[in-house]
């Protein structure tokens, strides 16, 4: 493959059972494409704590009792962005893993880098996902790092002065809840329809492969949370 075959990666949005089903009969063709689209959707995945490593809080915001633990993880250090990189690289692949591991022994594809070359398609759907949630977080955090922490924190300020400073805030937060909830759904009902496609399983067996492959990663995923 000497070049993206973006009319694959524009059909994977348009039209994704055609789109995973040729990428599916296809597999030599598309699967250095796969891998490449989860490099790209890993390390725009740093773009996510860039915010919290460029714009820290304010030493005043860690002056209390009860926020000395904070104070010892809180701001994110740069080796935050690599470490990003890294977990969502090898999410990515120990899932891509469990999905043609456990598909098979459901008597589903035998060819793994079919299912690698499917699932891991998925992540064209990831990057512009990705830089939306990237673009609002940044935004949310400048908005409360901008804050003056006197002014912030200051006894007498009562409710409505409170909702004033944090306006921009609260508004981000709520449209990132939206939005991600959104995302998510969309990442789902894409994910069920790679996996029908590649394993050949019904809705609900491939809805039920996806829960099973998700509850595995975030448990395996755990120990390295406390790196």
């Amino acid at each position: 493959m000497s070049s993206f075959d973006l009319d694959i990666i524009i059909r994977v949005f348009t039209s994704p059972n055609s789109a995973f089903s040729q990428i599916r009969d296809n597999e030599e063709k598309y699967f250095a494409q796969s891998i490449a689209l989860l490099i790209i959707a890993s390390i725009l995945g740093g773009l996510a704590v860039l915010p919290f490593v460029m714009m820290p809080l304010d030493d005043a915001y860690f002056e209390f009792e009860g926020t000395e633990d904070i104070d010892e993880t809180f701001p994110l250090k740069d080796s935050a962005v690599g470490m990003s990189i890294v977990s969502t690289l090898i999410s990515g692949f120990v899932s891509a893993a469990l999905y043609y591991y456990i598909g098979k022994k459901l008597d589903g594809n035998t060819s793994w880098k079919k299912v690698f070359s499917v699932v891991l398609h998925v992540n064209a759907i990831v990057i512009p996902i990705t830089i939306i949630m990237a673009i609002l977080l940044f935004l949310m955090w400048g908005s409360f790092t901008t804050i003056e922490p006197s002014v912030l924190l200051d006894p007498n300020l009562d409710d409505e002065q409170v909702f004033s400073l944090l306006g921009s805030f609260i508004g981000y937060v709520i449209l990132l809840g939206i939005l991600g909830t959104v995302f998510a759904v969309w990442g789902l009902i894409v994910s069920i329809k790679a996996i029908k496609t590649v394993h050949g399983f019904s809705t609900g067996k491939a809805f039920g492969l996806i829960l099973l492959v998700a509850l595995i990663t975030s448990l395996v995923s755990i120990p390295f949370s406390y790196l």
